[in-house]
């Protein structure tokens, strides 16, 4: 099927009828539709940095070694805490520190289960279907991935391992402070 270009006009436009860089740029990135987890980035306030560092993980964009290396990067591909192939997935719910940080926040939450994936928290968790409302849901993943994150490059960059995994909790709350 083809599409008129009348069609990809009337899908760059605002709701008012009118172009617009921002409906162009979104027609181009989510196909016309706006993006609820940038929604949600953008209102949240938090340190400029973070938010892009959120949007860059929502986006697949993050400086990660699985994305390095596809840009050339001659670096280890291996987490370096569990020796797997470091993605996003990896460092915020796959690696063994990252289900330690994401177990102690279902524990003190007294929730059922934790997000899986960056797809099960964009589709079920920030959509306002888990438990919890997804400002709240924002507001902690926010503060638990920037710890993770944070200690990742101390730990791949610097060298400098954490002494107790616990660390990065309160990492974590004194950055949601």
């Amino acid at each position: 099927m083809q599409t008129k270009e009348s069609d990809v006009v009337s899908w760059a436009l605002e709701t008012k009828g009118q172009y617009s860089t921002k409906s162009i740029y979104r027609f181009q990135t989510d196909r016309g539709m706006p993006s609820r987890v940038a929604g949600v980035i953008w209102k949240c306030k938090i340190p400029l940095k973070v938010k892009f560092f959120l949007w860059q993980v929502f986006h697949n964009k993050l400086q990660v070694a699985g994305n390095l290396i596809k840009r050339g990067w001659k670096g280890d591909l291996n987490c370096c805490v569990c020796d797997t192939v470091e993605t996003i997935n990896h460092l915020l719910f796959d690696c063994h520190l990252a289900r330690l940080v994401w177990g102690i926040l279902q524990d003190i939450l007294e929730l059922e289960s934790v997000p899986r994936s960056i797809e099960d928290m964009s589709m079920t968790w920030l959509c306002g279907t888990g438990p919890l409302p997804k400002r709240l849901v924002m507001f902690f993943f926010t503060g638990f991935a920037w710890a993770l994150w944070i200690t990742r490059n101390k730990m791949a960059i610097e060298k400098t391992f954490v002494k107790i995994p616990t660390d990065v909790k309160y990492v974590a709350i004194s950055f949601l402070q």
